[in-house]
């Protein structure tokens, strides 16, 4: 779908200092002869030139500049530190994504002194949610509108602000969030995201409280559940711990800015630099993360079961088997995060690359038991990978079973005194037959996350 439509963005008030509300705005269009002028004139540059303007590369650094809507992408080109955009002011860039950018601004309409995180979709993102194919704006709307009563409306994030840009590559539409810190993927160094017992509970009892609010009281399932989607909240006063942090920290670029006759800036690489939480904080005791990214997000009541869901390592059986799944994928996640929290390995490994789904479920087997016949008969993908008794018809000559409890005690994952409570809420989260398997808020009161 070409981006030559109205963006109808309905009104909705958002609680901010004082209630907000949403214009409808057109997204506004680069001409194809604009969008066609930027792409000749990347081809036009001295390659030497280009290089040198990405730090040595031969290809953009970090996400691809150069590829285009029709090619899936078309990315905001226009970002760098010190320009604005509306009232926000770029401070430095956070991260990027296959559908976006990320960057830390200064919001200067606010009357002190206000970061925020400034979420910049590419042209083809934008379409989808014009179309309808992407929930993630209304998802946000309805989060901030269900409950905000709910404890765990205090861990999903939400909308500030909400606009539409254009650049060379077309239109954008803009979120505007709280200011994060790291994901739980990069709050440490790598190999050393190891968490205590004790803090693996809390994360993993915010990360139900959201996943709770998100599935009974505003009727989504998120289904990309991991570290990376999950960020740490900055303790106040936040503004002077990231201004204090970005002042011995500035922001950096892989080189010298390029000048492009079709662009009225020069066009900047930067480097994605996230804003580490053990620099702006000393301790992780009081650790309040929130849940993010609702781009994948599809409604309780009639989920999108055409294509497979969730990051192939932490997907559910039910997904990869093809049975009507619900809000319980979710929770099967909750399980693989939690076991990746306290062991810093995946529940399920593979070599993500060369994935192969006969291996995730014989990992399946290994670990939890024999998958249960009556859940079997109702997979339409029964056939296969199992035979009619059950049994899985294809193993490697590795096939292993070996209890949670044996898993946990060999990798010293928690003191022998927990090994039986930890495995057996690990346990329910994997409980292998989704209709079986409890619900966030069932989880909640489980008696081991007290």
């Amino acid at each position: 779908m070409h981006l030559f439509l109205k963006l109808h963005i309905p009104r909705c008030a958002l609680s901010i200092s004082a209630p907000r509300l949403f214009r409808r705005p057109y997204i506004p269009q680069s001409m194809p002869e604009e969008r066609s002028s930027f792409y000749q004139d990347v081809k036009a540059v001295d390659p030497k030139v280009l290089a040198a303007a990405m730090g040595g590369n031969d290809v953009p650094p970090e996400e691809p500049l150069f590829s285009t809507f029709e090619e899936g992408f078309g990315y905001f080109i226009g970002a760098a530190v010190g320009r604005s955009l509306r009232q926000y002011e770029f401070v430095r860039k956070l991260g990027w994504a296959a559908n976006s950018s990320v960057w830390l601004a200064l919001d200067k309409s606010a009357d002190t002194r206000t970061f925020v995180a400034l979420k910049i979709l590419t042209s083809q993102a934008t379409a989808q949610i014009v179309g309808g194919h992407s929930l993630e704006y209304e998802v946000f709307r309805k989060i901030e509108s269900a409950n905000p009563n709910s404890p765990g409306f205090n861990h999903c994030l939400t909308l500030r602000n909400c606009f539409t840009a254009k650049s060379a590559a077309g239109g954008h539409i803009c979120f505007v969030t709280e200011a994060l810190s790291s994901s739980l993927a990069n709050l440490r160094e790598p190999g050393q995201n190891r968490f205590t017992l004790p803090i693996a509970k809390r994360i993993t009892k915010q990360v139900l409280l959201a996943l709770d609010y998100l599935h009974r009281e505003c009727g989504y399932i998120h289904t990309d559940l991991k570290p990376d989607n999950i960020l740490l909240s900055i303790p106040e006063p936040r503004a002077s711990r990231i201004s204090e942090y970005i002042k011995t920290n500035p922001p950096s670029i892989y080189g010298a800015p390029l000048n492009m006759k079709s662009l009225n800036l020069p066009l900047v690489f930067s480097h994605s630099q996230p804003l580490p939480y053990f620099s702006l904080c000393e301790y992780i005791e009081d650790i309040s993360v929130r849940l993010m990214d609702y781009s994948e997000a599809t409604p309780v009541d009639a989920p999108v079961r055409e294509h497979l869901r969730q990051p192939s390592l932490l997907r559910a059986p039910e997904v990869t088997l093809r049975y009507p799944w619900t809000s319980a994928i979710d929770i099967w996640t909750v399980g693989c995060l939690l076991f990746w929290l306290l062991t810093n390995y995946p529940l399920l490994p593979q070599d993500t690359v060369n994935y192969s789904h006969e291996l995730h479920l014989q990992y399946m087997v290994e670990c939890l038991g024999p998958f249960p016949l009556e859940f079997l008969k109702h997979c339409e993908d029964r056939g296969k990978y199992f035979d009619e008794k059950g049994t899985l018809l294809h193993t490697n000559s590795d096939f292993a079973p070996s209890t949670l409890e044996d898993i946990l005690r060999g990798l010293k994952a928690v003191d022998e005194s927990e090994i039986l409570g930890t495995a057996a809420f690990l346990r329910r989260c994997l409980t292998l037959d989704p209709k079986l398997r409890p619900s966030a808020q069932e989880l909640l009161k489980d008696g081991w996350l007290l």
